[in-house]
């Protein structure tokens, strides 16, 4: 006789029963099957949670990257306001002869460039519209170093920075240690940075002669005094910019 295992159904209302005989291989089969299914649900359940917890990280993660872009602008608006406002404090204290202009600071020219592009191995095309006007009257207080991608102008606050040469403004805008900056594209090889600046009075595709106003000396961003930064690229290279200008001036750190 085979072995197996018997289920008896009983109503309670009949005397009639049931028997269902299931043998031991079939029974095994049947349990097999049942572990199978409650592993495979808590496999599917586990998965849900895990998905359902890494879509609501999701949703939380882009709420607070909303709040805090805009906690960042409200950031950077205070910052605008405060500059402003220091900005009008300064020319009120002026006004009231409680403070009086800054003195100008002129360049102290020492010798001229013939022969320096040369020297520092630049090859300047006289055909391009090469950036060679002096961007901002001041004392230079930085050079050129692998470190330091520009010249530094040191100039009183609200000067006049102008484009070292025609070109087309291709960007501007505001940075952590550059603070407002202006970018001018020359030609296909030359553009021009200014970091720095109080502020900028061109607008992006904006397009200017050589020698036009397009802001004034700052120190906004990561500075301690105001002075314009100022960088020539040359084939998207940064090079340094006395190569490119008519005079050298003074270099005193």
């Amino acid at each position: 006789m085979e072995k197996g295992y018997s289920i008896v159904v009983t109503s309670t209302d009949s005397s009639v029963s049931k028997y269902v005989f299931i043998s031991k291989k079939r029974f095994k089969i049947i349990l097999a099957i049942i572990l199978l299914v409650a592993i495979i649900v808590v496999i599917a359940v586990a998965n849900y949670s895990r998905v359902s917890y890494h879509a609501l990280e999701a949703v939380l993660l882009k709420r607070r990257s909303v709040e805090i872009e805009r906690e960042f602008e409200k950031l950077q608006e205070i910052k605008r306001n405060l500059e402003i406002a220091e900005m009008n404090n300064r020319k009120l204290r002026i006004m009231l002869g409680i403070e009086k202009n800054p003195t100008e600071v002129e360049p102290v020219i020492n010798e001229t460039s013939s022969g320096y592009s040369e020297r520092i191995n630049m090859m300047v095309n006289n055909h391009e519209n090469v950036p060679s006007l002096l961007p901002a009257m001041g004392r230079i207080s930085r050079r050129f170093t692998s470190g330091h991608k520009g010249i530094d102008f040191a100039a009183p606050r609200f000067s006049p920075v102008v484009a070292a040469a025609s070109g087309v403004i291709r960007a501007t805008g505001w940075d952590a240690i550059y603070g407002n900056y202006v970018i001018i594209d020359h030609t296909v090889n030359y553009a021009t940075f200014y970091g720095h600046l109080n502020s900028i009075n061109v607008k992006k595709d904006n397009k200017v002669n050589c020698g036009a106003v397009i802001g004034t000396v700052g120190s906004t961003g990561k500075s301690t005094s105001p002075h314009l930064h100022y960088e020539v690229r040359f084939r998207q290279e940064s090079v340094d910019p006395r190569g490119y200008l008519p005079l050298v001036l003074n270099l005193k750190e």
